[in-house]
């Protein structure tokens, strides 16, 4: 199987730590509206769908009126401070410089708006990624393969060539619409359990299990195309014998 040629990654919860902030944000919007405040870990599942996503996930209570006014305070509040406490996760530039020097290009899609995806992106990634993309009117949110496509068709790179790092489910379904490999990560938004049960075949755990993603991911589909072959031969050779048996 070849090498590949290029990564897409997701931006929050895979490279980039953002969880404190967007905390921080939520329930400063909250308290303009009365609403209990939420800890990170409650936060937690309700990322990776966009900022109404968020919005509706954290408070599914509150009407829509509310939801969307929500919405537009926590988007103008939180992209004024969308580097305050937002930093790579440990070891994600030296990965990146690695996977850069190995001769791979790469790209960010993120569900998060345009502006401060390029605000982060230039602070925290442009010596590395080729380029990041955000929300747009031009792209359907993820799970849509939009944003992903659009990236290859930047990178010059065909689906086949390239693989999705993310740290979710919503990750996974991305991966699966744009017919992509897919390795999930656990130090995002989603524990362990989660991932297995969104079918993530190559689960990386560690820095240097992520440098390894192309590697692993290959090696996973190695595997399961040489049980393929062996199923096939098994049942070959079973049509063969029962066909010598009725000849005698």
């Amino acid at each position: 199987m070849e090498k590949y040629k290029a990564i897409v990654f997701d931006m929050d919860g895979t490279v980039l730590d953002t969880l404190d902030e967007l905390t921080k944000s939520l329930n400063y919007v909250f308290a303009r509206h009365g609403l209990p405040s939420m800890t990170q870990k409650a936060i937690r599942p309700c990322l990776g769908f966009g900022y109404d996503g968020f919005i509706d996930k954290a408070a599914p209570q509150a009407p829509e009126a509310l939801r969307r006014t929500m919405t537009k305070e926590f988007i103008a509040y939180y992209s004024a401070r969308c580097q305050t406490t937002t930093f790579p996760y440990p070891g994600i530039p030296q990965v990146l410089g690695r996977l850069k020097a190995a001769g791979y290009h790469m790209a960010i899609v993120s569900n998060k708006g345009q502006g401060a995806v390029s605000e982060l992106h230039d602070e925290y990634f442009k010596d590395f990624v080729d380029f990041s993309l955000g929300e747009t009117p031009m792209y359907r949110k993820k799970p849509a393969p939009d944003m992903v496509w659009e990236a290859l068709k930047r990178l010059g790179c065909a689906k086949e060539d390239a693989i999705y790092v993310g740290d979710s489910e919503v990750d996974k379904q991305t991966a699966d619409n744009a017919g992509l490999d897919a390795a999930l990560v656990t130090w995002g938004f989603r524990d362990r359990d989660v991932l297995v049960n969104a079918g993530a075949e190559t689960i990386c755990d560690s820095m240097d299990a992520l440098y390894r993603a192309p590697e692993l991911v290959c090696n996973f589909l190695e595997k399961i195309l040489a049980l393929k072959q062996e199923r096939t031969m098994n049942v070959l050779q079973k049509n063969r014998k029962r066909g010598q048996d009725m000849e005698l």
